[in-house]
Order: C-alpha cells, then sequence, then structure tokens
C-alpha cells in the first residue's frame, strides 16, 4: 500500500505542476513545487516509518499504562508548547518569504533575533512555572506521573526552538531541509536510543526513561537544525544590521498563537480530557488509534509545507487565478491518496493494531470513527494555511476557536459515556463541523474554492 500511496503522490503532484504553471516563467515556480513535495512526502514517509516503528516499540515495552502515561505527558508538553512559539513560528514562514522576496535583509536578520530570545524567553518562564504547579500537584499525582511531567518539561525550550529553525528554513524556501531535523532525524535517533536502552534496561524501562530520551533526541536535532539554518541563511542578512518591527511582528503573531493554540487544543484535548475522565490506559487505546488515522493526514500536511510559501507569493503578487488553480489541484490530490490511505486502514485496520500488541486491538471501532473525520479534513482543502497565509489570520482563529468550544464540550458530554469511543467521535463531528466552517470564510474572505469538489475560477468581488 505504501508503494502504491508514493507513485501515486508523485504522479498527482507532477500532474498538478505541469497543468498549473504554464508560460516562460512559470517552469523555475513548477520545478520547485515538484522537487520541494516530492522530497517533502519521501521524508514524512521515511519519519512516519521511524515514528512508527517508536510507536510500536513503545507500546509494547511500557504496556498500555505505560504507554498512555507517556503520552499523556507528551500531549501537555505540546498543549505548552503554543505559548512558547508565541505564534512566531507560523510568522516566520510567512514574514521570510516576504522580506527575501522584497531583499529586505534587515528586517530578515532582525525577525530571527527577536523571535528566539521571545520564544526562548517564554519557554523557560512556562517550564518553570509548570514545575511549580507539578510540584504542588505531586502528592495527588503521585511519584511516577510527577516525575514524568517534569522530565517533559525539559522537552519544552528544545521544542520551540526547533520549530523556529525549521519555520525559518521553509520561508526561506529550503522546504526539505528544513524538515530533516524534526522528520527523519528525531524519531530515527529516538528509536535508536530506544533499542540501547532495552538493550542495558530491559523491562526497567519505563515512560520517565522514553521522555528522556525523547528530549535526548529533540536535543540532537535542534542542534543540528542550528548548523543547517546557519549554512542556508542568504549572505547579505549576515553583513546587515538588524532593524525590528516589534508592534507589527506581535500583533501579528498574537492571532497566529490563538490559531495554533486552539488547533493544538483541538488535537489534544481529547487526549487529556480522556486521561482525567478515564485513566492513562484509555489514553493508551486511543493514541494507538490516532495514531493510525493522523497516517490519512500526512500527505495534507507535507503538501501544506510547500504551498505555505507559494500561498503568501501568490497573494502578494495579486495572482489570485493562479493561486486559485494551485488550491484546487493540490486539494483533489491530496483527497485521491489520502482515500486510498483510508481504506486500507478500514480494510487491514485489526492487523495494523495488532503490531502494537493484542491488548489494542479492540480500538479498531475507535480508529474507524477517526478516520471519517480525517478524511473529511482532507477533502476541505488548505483552509486554515489559505488564511494565515493570506493576512486573515484572526479569521481563522474565529473558525478554528468555535471548533475548539464544540470539541471540548462534545468530549466533556461523550467521554463519561462512551469513553474511548466517545471521545472519537467528539473529535471527528468537531473536525468536520470546523472544516465546513472554514471553508465558508475562506470563500466569503479570498473568493476561492479550497475543497477538492470546487471549481477553478475565483468568486469575483464586487
Amino acid at each position: 500500500m505504501i508503494d502504491f500511496v508514493l507513485r501515486s503522490y508523485t504522479l498527482v503532484i507532477s500532474r498538478l505542476a505541469g497543468r498549473i504553471f504554464t508560460g516562460e516563467n512559470a517552469r523555475p515556480l513548477r520545478d520547485r513545487l515538484l522537487k520541494a513535495a516530492t522530497g517533502t512526502f519521501g521524508l514524512r514517509l521515511a519519519a512516519s516509518g521511524f515514528s512508527f516503528i517508536s510507536s510500536v516499540l513503545l507500546a509494547r515495552l511500557l504496556g498500555v499504562a505505560g504507554y498512555g502515561s507517556y503520552s499523556y505527558v507528551m500531549a501537555w508538553v505540546a498543549l505548552l508548547a503554543v505559548p512558547g512559539l508565541f505564534g512566531l513560528d507560523r510568522l516566520l514562514v510567512r514574514e521570510i518569504s516576504v522580506y527575501r522576496t522584497q531583499s529586505e535583509w534587515h528586517l530578515l536578520r532582525g525577525l530571527l533575533l527577536w523571535a528566539n530570545r521571545t520564544a526562548l524567553t517564554i519557554s523557560l518562564g512556562l517550564a518553570l512555572l509548570a514545575a511549580g504547579v507539578i510540584w504542588m500537584l505531586a502528592e495527588r499525582l503521585g511519584f511516577q506521573m510527577a516525575t514524568t511531567l517534569w522530565l517533559g518539561l525539559f522537552i519544552l525550550p528544545l521544542l520551540t526552538l526547533l520549530d523556529l529553525r525549521q519555520a525559518a528554513m521553509q520561508g526561506l524556501n529550503h522546504v526539505v531541509v528544513a524538515l530533516l531535523p524534526d522528520l527523519l532525524l528525531r524519531p530515527m535517533s529516538l528509536m535508536i536510543f530506544l533499542g540501547v536502552a532495552y538493550f542495558l534496561l530491559g523491562h526497567g524501562l519505563n515512560a520517565q526513561w522514553a521522555v528522556g530520551l525523547n528530549a535526548t533526541a529533540l536535543a540532537v536535532a535542534l542542534l543540528v537544525g542550528t548548523v543547517l539554518l546557519r549554512r542556508i541563511l542568504p549572505q547579505p542578512t549576515r553583513d546587515v544590521s538588524p532593524a525590528y518591527r516589534v508592534g507589527v511582528w506581535t500583533r501579528s503573531a498574537l492571532p497566529m498563537m490563538l490559531i495554533s493554540g486552539m488547533h493544538v487544543i483541538n488535537h489534544r484535548i481529547d487526549t487529556l480530557m480522556l486521561g482525567f475522565m478515564k485513566g492513562t490506559e484509555a489514553v493508551g487505546i486511543y493514541t494507538v488509534a490516532d495514531r493510525g488515522a493522523q497516517l490519512i493526514l500526512v500527505i495534507q500536511t507535507a503538501v501544506n509545507v510547500v504551498l505555505a510559501p507559494t500561498i503568501a507569493g501568490l497573494h502578494a503578487a495579486g495572482k489570485m487565478e493562479r493561486l486559485q488553480r494551485v488550491i484546487t489541484k493540490s486539494s483533489r490530490g491530496v483527497l485521491l491518496v489520502s482515500l486510498s490511505i483510508a481504506l486500507g486502514l478500514i480494510l487491514f485496520g485489526e492487523r495494523f493494531l495488532s503490531m502494537f500488541g493484542a491488548e489494542f486491538v479492540d480500538a479498531y471501532p475507535t480508529l474507524a470513527i477517526l478516520i471519517a473525520g480525517c478524511v473529511v479534513n482532507t477533502a476541505a482543502g488548505a483552509v486554515g494555511l489559505l488564511l494565515m497565509m493570506t493576512g486573515h489570520e484572526r479569521d481563522a482563529a474565529r473558525g478554528v476557536g468555535i471548533g475548539v468550544v464544540l470539541s471540548m464540550a462534545l468530549n466533556a458530554a461523550l467521554i463519561p459515556k462512551w469513553g474511548v469511543e466517545g471521545a472519537a467521535t467528539a473529535t471527528s463531528f468537531s473536525m468536520m463541523a470546523r472544516n465546513l466552517l472554514m471553508v465558508l470564510i475562506v470563500y466569503s474572505k479570498l473568493g476561492i474554492h479550497s475543497t477538492a469538489f470546487g471549481g477553478f475560477s475565483v468568486r469575483r468581488k464586487g
């Protein structure tokens, strides 16, 4: 199935690039899209393989409860990383793409320096604050869980700095290189560290060790990411004094942070609320099912990484007809390949889940429910990305915010009654509702048909 997906994706991207970009000035953009998209998908496929192997190892070595504790801690870290990043990762992609196009090297350098200082300060402050809260709740949490949470806080500043480096390289149109540290080196390192730890510790490997090894793998990825960014920074950036537009950047970063935060809440609130209401064993079962469903979104995520600077550039140049063609073709290609993955998971879902351990096979109904939400997500197109890359981040924040409120309400209502399946139902329904709402917002603000079923013409305003 993987070979079929790879061939199908490459064919879709090739046809997409060939049909969209025609004319004497189109070849560079077409070639860049094809090269970046193919390379990005290859990286994400390899990363998914390493991440999948690591997840299987963790689930088998830690068991349902241990894997649930590990997943629960990582969900909290992901949530804390949102205010730690302050929305600067998405701001970097957009602004660096613009500054590079306009040769405003002094602003590019200033933005990089300010973003790194700001994110590091906020993330360290959040880590210290969270450590104090865990200390006050240590007796209630238990020694094992408290220790695991404390170890997870070491990940927070490392994660924010790595995300900033990835965003900066993406804004510079080094999309494939940007993804190497996080998508390839980090999961590969974690897999190696897990193997060594199991050889040394045997069954003594627990959730605390797993979180600590994750932090170590992240530190390795951060070091490599820093070296790569220094090498690809344009030479003019190194030779100019930094200039700052802190007020402008902050006003743009705040809604982007809210959008990122609401996306993370949408993705993690089910895990957090499930752990609070039903315990870590339920989290372990749910996480394995969610990992399977997330494979459907790998294609969309890979394409969105390539589309982000392209959308920003085409919108800034006023080339809305070309932007519509890019969006329509990419949405259809993504849905085509994603449907093939969804079908494979439906047909062979129990076999897939059994790889994590026999006790995880019961998660098949949960997997099926989550698959439905992910398919609708891909069919809606790059709705959030379109709004953020065109300066409509506040509209995106409002749309995602409605989805967050709906997700929290549904999880609160359905988890006590249906447990793991209730969390999956709440997540899928809120995902569908959020994406349909965002489709309408994109059409209203930009006149763009974002879905895989839209046309090729832009709605004329006025």
